[in-house]
């Protein structure tokens, strides 16, 4: 298994970029338990967020919370493909179960999400994903995930 230092840039393992970019870094990697841990702070220049439009608020919308879980969670999979010597797969979020938001998070706050597999069914991937705000849990949900074959990522 090849050695990458850790933290390691989101960008490096997902091919989200600049104004789509909700995740900073992959912070730790638990190959036993297939999980990780990455950082977050949504900033106003992502394109989700319309701070400052027409009287809207410094707060993300749920649906942002829950792409922040699936860039998360594909940044955890980008780096057990680094580690294989591949590129990083593509990877589409398929549903959600269990979504529970405890309160709204403000632009510009420190975040750590944690994502763990729990179960994979040939292309298919379930993962728990906790938001947090120092040790506050913020938000929590189950993903499901389809990582296509190798052979259709590179079409």
């Amino acid at each position: 298994m090849k050695k990458i230092t850790l933290p390691l840039a989101a960008q490096e393992l997902i091919p989200h970029r600049e104004t789509m970019l909700l995740i900073g870094q992959l912070l730790s990697y638990d190959r036993k338990q297939g999980s990780g841990r990455i950082s977050a702070c949504p900033a106003a220049a992502t394109i989700f967020c319309d701070c400052g439009v027409s009287g809207a608020d410094n707060f993300l919308e749920e649906v942002v919370v829950l792409e922040m879980m699936a860039q998360s969670y594909a940044c955890l999979r980008g780096y057990e493909d680094r580690l294989a010597g591949c590129p990083p797969s593509l990877g589409f979020l398929v549903g959600v179960r269990h979504f529970v938001s405890h309160r709204r998070v403000e632009i510009g706050i420190e975040l750590i999400i944690e994502v763990a597999t729990t179960i994979q069914l040939d292309d298919f991937f379930i993962a728990d994903a906790v938001v947090k705000s120092g040790s506050e849990e913020i938000a929590a949900a189950e993903l499901k995930i389809w990582v296509p074959p190798i052979e259709e990522n590179e079409n």
